[in-house]
């Protein structure tokens, strides 16, 4: 009868490889979570924009049918009665939406708000409680209102001096500047300073050039 032999365990990881293999996830975290941060703001981006038009599309069929458009509204109407509360109209006794859509991007600002709608403004007639133009917007991925003006977004110089108040993606996924929609009677727009140009009787491109 030979010799007995015993068979030779296998050896397990060496300190050596764990930490080449820690490194290596590592190194694939550092890839992997920017972009996954980068591809969420790229969606509130889209599902920002997409939202404002069906808005601008539901003031459309509201002014058509009342021959004016919806009263503005803050960020919270919810806390607000609905003379103030524009896009309320838009949702009853006629079903222009079937609900408000909630904004994206929470301003900074306002930690107590919880529930963010996007924030609208209005240009009445002269003499008249007749709303002709208006005026629809989000503060985009940084969350500061640094774009427009929302208590006056019709005329003078805007935020920045007038510079750099359109939100691009090409400037930065999280940059300066509001996303935004103008709708109505362009001949409202006076001396408007956005984005180093001067706009009069007409609007600026709806999200930016």
């Amino acid at each position: 009868m030979g010799p007995i032999r015993c068979a030779r365990q296998s050896a397990g990881f060496t300190l050596i490889e764990l930490l080449i293999v820690v490194a290596i996830i590592g190194i694939l975290a550092a890839i992997a979570v920017p972009n996954f941060m980068n591809a969420r703001v790229r969606a509130k981006v889209a599902q920002a924009k997409a939202d404002i038009r069906t808005l601008a599309m539901a003031h459309e069929q509201y002014y058509l049918d009342n021959n004016t458009y919806p009263n503005e509204s803050e960020h919270d109407p919810w806390q607000r009665k609905r003379v103030e509360a524009g896009l309320f109209w838009l949702t009853t006794p006629v079903a222009y939406l079937s609900a408000i859509p909630l904004d994206p991007f929470r301003n900074i600002h306002d930690p107590e708000v919880k529930l963010r709608a996007y924030e609208t403004g209005v240009y009445s007639a002269l003499g008249s409680d007749r709303n002709i133009a208006y005026f629809i917007f989000t503060v985009g991925p940084d969350m500061e209102e640094n774009g427009l003006y929302s208590a006056n977004p019709f005329s003078g110089i805007q935020r920045n001096n007038g510079e750099g108040n359109t939100y691009a993606m090409s400037n930065g996924l999280v940059s300066h500047g509001d996303i935004y929609w103008y709708g109505g009677n362009a001949r409202v727009i006076r001396n408007l300073g956005i984005d180093g140009k001067i706009y009069n009787g007409a609007f600026p491109p709806n999200f930016g050039p």
